[in-house]
């Protein structure tokens, strides 16, 4: 059992006046079978008691001394009856830590099984105007929530206006709508506690709102109003045009004239654009002069073009009816129309990968004088999703990295040349490649880039160990379960497959194929897929202090110049 431990004085007894005695009166107490009494003959042993009295009661001496005013001259008890109502007042004393580990349970072995894991009940309807509807109940709390996705993103962006796409969405939703513009919207939205937002991914355009379950409707069409019929004010677009706060992506004046302070950030983004194509729809970068020139129509037409009924998804959850929902939905969105003069959804812009040659095996140095830090990045082409060796690749991605992975014990445990490093696969939706990328910062980077080639061989060329191949697939497969953590996060997960095209048991056959790699599956992908002297490798660092150490690698270095 704990030791019992004293309680400090309620604020009631530290705020209690004292009673005075009267002069020559005899105050006696009992404190167990001690019996202690004393006369208080003139003022300055009243104060010198009543002091003693004070710290009785914050705890700082102990009753018996209280009495006796802490001065042995008006203390009649013999000293040895004060020895022993200490010892006897005498807290235990604490217990180790060791003491308190062993005083705890053991930890439990055995655990109920997981609940098998299912796709929720969701209702599926499509309105006439080509809009998808998913709706999933749950009542755990009075809230709905809503997401809008709509092909187009940052992709859709024209090359001329490279940006085009987040501040759309930016002004879209600062604007408000016609029926409740700027203020008018955020106003009403305060009003009921609720939230609209919205922004351009890569890939497409979201629009999302929250609210209690009792104003879902007049929250709906508020968000109806805003997709539908948007305002944008020339004054919202001055603002996003001006102001970071409205755009996640570097994409306003101020932050891109700041893009490449961090020196960290530089390779990995150079990196992409020399693998996809600086002017590639995957890779290209914003300039300021793009973005000072896109005007309101420029904003007009593409929202016109890009956010249409038949090539969008909307995903409601919360606590509602779903029978209900429908009506509202269907009441809210029927207006929203295809643009008459086209039929069809365009076609995302894509860009093909371009032939390797010219960056293939080669280092590219981004000269940062006076740099204190060097940073790398080193990448090839990757995959997509749905491709076979996603599998496997996925299971060597774990066996890279965290504190047990091959690049953390070869570059930082064993020769101490990283703090930090990382290195895998990132895919892609299925209708263009990924990329292989393995980044780290470094004071030594060709020994860096040395260890990092020596990983990436030996992955390429032996099969990994069983046990080592068990422990990465059991990693993968205990982050699966984390797709079902919510209600919410599943349909965001529904809704995005919906919209790309991939099949909605993707997951679970993604969970049958981790189950599946074994270690020779493992060697096949990484001999297909990882070609280390064959990447491309960019350094930002000192090129003066840099270059020396660099030409010990043997590789071609070309200086790059950022733009």
């Amino acid at each position: 059992m704990a030791p019992a431990v004293a309680s400090l004085p309620s604020s009631q007894s530290l705020t209690r006046p004292l009673k005075r005695p009267r002069q020559s009166a005899t105050t006696s107490r009992h404190y167990g079978r001690l019996q202690c009494s004393c006369q208080w003959p003139d003022w300055r042993q009243k104060a010198t008691a009543a002091g003693a009295a004070l710290l009785a009661v914050h705890g700082i001496v102990s009753p018996l001394e209280a009495v006796a005013g802490i001065s042995p001259s008006l203390n009649p008890a013999p000293l040895q009856q004060q020895q022993q109502y200490q010892q006897a007042q005498q807290l235990p004393t604490a217990p180790s830590l060791a003491e308190v580990v062993a005083s705890l349970p053991p930890l439990p072995t055995d655990f109920p099984p997981l609940p098998p894991l299912a796709l929720p009940k969701y209702q599926q309807l499509t309105l006439k105007n080509g809009l998808r509807v998913f709706l999933l109940e749950d009542h755990e709390l009075p809230v709905v929530r809503g997401s809008l996705l709509m092909r187009g993103g940052q992709r859709a962006s024209p090359a001329d206006k490279v940006g085009l796409a987040s501040l759309s969405a930016a002004v879209q939703r600062s604007g408000g709508s016609v029926q409740h513009p700027g203020q008018a919207l955020d106003d009403a939205l305060e009003d009921r506690a609720a939230s609209i937002e919205g922004g351009a991914g890569s890939e497409a355009i979201g629009m999302g709102w929250q609210c209690l379950a009792e104003d879902a409707p007049e929250v709906l069409n508020l968000f109806a109003e805003v997709v539908t019929q948007p305002a944008l004010p020339q004054d919202k677009l001055d603002l996003a045009k001006s102001q970071a706060r409205y755009l996640a992506c570097l994409l306003v004046l101020n932050a891109l004239e700041h893009r490449f302070d961090n020196p960290s950030n530089i390779p990995a983004r150079e990196l992409a654009k020399l693998i996809y194509g600086r002017d590639s729809v995957f890779a290209r970068d914003p300039t300021p002069q793009q973005i000072a020139g896109i005007t309101r129509q420029d904003l007009q037409a593409f929202l016109t073009t890009w956010e249409r009924p038949d090539a969008a998804v909307l995903g409601i959850c919360g606590d509602f009816d779903s029978q209900q929902m429908k009506v509202l939905v269907e009441a809210a969105f029927e207006g929203w129309q295809r643009p008459a003069d086209q039929p069809t959804p365009p076609p995302l812009p894509s860009s093909p990968l371009p032939d390797q040659s010219g960056v293939a095996g080669r280092l590219f140095l981004v000269d940062l004088p006076g740099s204190t830090q060097t940073t790398i990045a080193v990448g090839e082409p990757g995959i997509q999703m749905l491709d076979p060796d996603e599998y496997p690749l996925d299971v060597l991605d774990d066996m890279f990295n965290g504190f047990a992975g091959r690049l953390f014990n070869r570059v930082r445990s064993r020769e101490g040349l990283a703090y930090s490093i990382s290195g895998g696969w990132s895919t892609t939706p299925i209708d263009h490649p990924g990329l292989f990328m393995a980044t780290a910062e470094t004071a030594k980077p060709a020994a860096l880039l040395t260890a990092l080639r020596g990983v990436l061989e030996e992955a390429a060329s032996t099969a990994p160990p069983e046990e080592e191949v068990q422990r990465a697939k059991q990693a993968a497969l205990n982050q699966f379960v984390f797709s079902f953590a919510s209600r919410s996060a599943q349909l965001s997960r529904i809704i995005s497959f919906d919209l790309v095209g991939i099949p909605q048991d993707y997951v679970f056959k993604y969970r049958g194929g981790i189950e599946q790699v074994q270690p020779g599956d493992v060697l096949a992908a990484a001999q297909r897929r990882l070609h280390p002297a064959q990447q491309t490798v960019v350094v930002a660092g000192d090129a003066v202090s840099l270059r020396p150490q660099l030409r010990t690698l043997g590789l071609p270095i070309q200086s790059l110049e950022l733009r």
